[in-house]
């Protein structure tokens, strides 16, 4: 069995963009389940449905719970064992970085991504979190950039424990934009295959905050 575990940004780009049943279509062709926590679902259901203006999209994500194309974690991992787990992944990433004058701890990830980092953690099997944000993925991908970036960001020289991201190293990550790569070269996209129909959706989900640059995406398109 193999999962995808979704963050909560991929959905809702997909939303913006109008290609949420790009989900359920990928789901056809993969051989494994799609995964969604709590922490992630109250972020794309549970406090959206209480707003007016996003509570559609809301109910389209829970239809998809609904019929089994999202898949709760509790079904897999109970919610209890995922709480600790999502605890210790924010102890360790949120003690990663500190303020050289202060030693005050830098805040890097919230409770949606560490729950995907955590169940990744526990599921024992192939998995890819898909997320869109950046400060995630740098985080284990290149922690010495990420150090210089929120250094800058913040304008205060940081320090790095990075063997504290050891045990994180070997998480795998995608984002929305691959997924609708992925669709489009697979003809599951419904509207005609086209170099404008690419670029399209490609630059959609950048400008809903898919953490992807001009230059990956011209690459993507030469791909295609």
């Amino acid at each position: 069995m193999k999962y995808l575990i979704f963050d909560a940004g991929p959905i809702i780009s997909l939303t913006m963009n109008g290609m949420l049943s790009v989900i359920e279509k990928l789901k056809k062709v993969f051989d494994g389940e799609f995964i969604l926590t709590p922490q992630v679902k109250n972020e794309v259901v549970d406090k959206p449905m209480k707003i007016k203006k996003y509570k559609l999209e809301a109910i389209r994500v829970k239809d998809m719970i609904d019929r089994g194309i999202l898949k709760m974690s509790s079904e897999i991992i109970p919610n209890q064992k995922l709480d600790r787990e999502i605890k210790r992944i924010l102890k360790i990433t949120n003690g990663t970085l500190r303020a050289v004058q202060t030693g005050e701890k830098i805040k890097i990830i919230h409770d949606g991504e560490a729950a995907c980092l955590a169940f990744s953690n526990l599921c024992g099997t192939d998995n890819v979190i898909v997320i869109d944000e950046r400060t995630t993925r740098m985080l284990i991908e290149a922690p010495h950039n990420l150090e210089k970036m929120m250094g800058k960001k913040l304008h205060t020289p940081l320090k790095a424990n990075l063997s504290l991201l050891d045990e994180l190293k070997n998480s795998k990550f995608i984002r929305s934009a691959e997924l609708l790569f992925i669709a489009y070269k697979k003809g599951i996209i419904p509207i005609k295959k086209s170099r404008d129909l690419l670029d399209a959706l490609l630059y959609g989900v950048k400008f809903k905050g898919a953490a992807i640059s001009s230059v990956e995406i011209e690459e993507m398109k030469r791909l295609a």
